[in-house]
């Protein structure tokens, strides 16, 4: 398998710590796609990594031109968060790239990403949600390019990364869910929805809201100590439950408890930005 991160516009040093984990749990075909003028951020990872240069991928659909998203907000914030589907499905269309899994940079995996190779149904894509209308992009499978231009084909380009996908699954039954809570808990319709495929992965996937409870939120939307966040959205109310890490094979790995029994947890969201902290 494959695994894309994405940084462009803005360098965000804490995808150096990212790929440290990546490379710790023996990852190998990574693909960065960033500014050229940023490959020397990566010369500690040199060869075992894929720089490829934004400027060699052609945006098919003018998104960045077309959206209307605040393009001032943080020097682009909004519209980098969407214009990176379109430069990963140039990357994947021009190198054929098939089973990629990308990761926004402040998520920091516990897994190799092969252990899901076996499980996923390459017929779609996978992405967390938290609610039945949104989606959190922290990790995704896109099997091909021709799964994700189907997929990319419907993109609104007036709405954010969270609202797409949402509807993009209902019109196009494309998407599926990586699932972030143990279905067997899972009470209330929302939440069952939100639970779609535990007993396919037998792990939990971090929209956000795991990440966010465990080490806090950006300090750029919330200074102060934010330990205990609990995300408003997010139909799981992590706080409910307890939380342990155990060590195996040198990584330490968190887990969600519920009732005395253990829940791996493929990744977590780190929203603080303070990677080193969970690795």
């Amino acid at each position: 398998m494959n695994l894309i991160l994405v940084s462009i516009g803005n360098f965000q040093e804490y995808i150096l710590d990212n790929i440290n984990q990546l490379l710790r749990l023996d990852i190998q075909n990574i693909y960065i796609i960033t500014n050229s003028e940023f490959f020397t951020k990566f010369n500690d990872f040199e060869k075992k990594i894929n720089l490829i240069s934004v400027n060699e991928l052609s945006d098919e659909y003018n998104y960045f031109n077309l959206t209307n998203l605040d393009k001032t907000f943080r020097n682009g914030f909004w519209t980098f968060t969407s214009l990176r589907f379109f430069y990963i499905y140039a990357l994947m269309k021009k190198y054929d790239l098939q089973d990629c899994i990308h990761i926004e940079n402040d998520v920091v995996l516990y897994y190799n990403i092969n252990t899901l190779n076996y499980v996923l149904d390459k017929n779609f894509m996978y992405v967390p949600f938290d609610t039945f209308n949104r989606n959190i992009a922290s990790i995704m499978y896109i099997p091909n390019s021709d799964v994700l231009k189907n997929v990319l084909d419907r993109y609104n380009k007036s709405k954010n990364d969270m609202e797409n996908f949402s509807a993009i699954k209902r019109e196009t039954n494309l998407i599926q869910n990586f699932p972030i809570f143990p279905s067997l808990f899972a009470c209330s319709n929302e939440e069952k929805f939100v639970s779609e495929n535990y007993e396919r992965f037998n792990v939990i996937f971090d929209a956000a809201a795991m990440g966010q409870f465990l080490g806090g939120v950006d300090p750029k939307n919330n200074s102060g100590n934010t330990i205990g966040f609990i995300n408003e959205t997010c139909v799981i109310k992590y706080n409910n439950f307890r939380f342990i890490w155990k060590e195996n094979k040198n990584i330490n790995k968190p887990y969600l408890v519920i009732n005395g029994l253990l829940y791996p947890i493929f990744n977590l969201h780190i929203h603080s930005k303070n990677l080193k902290k969970f690795i």
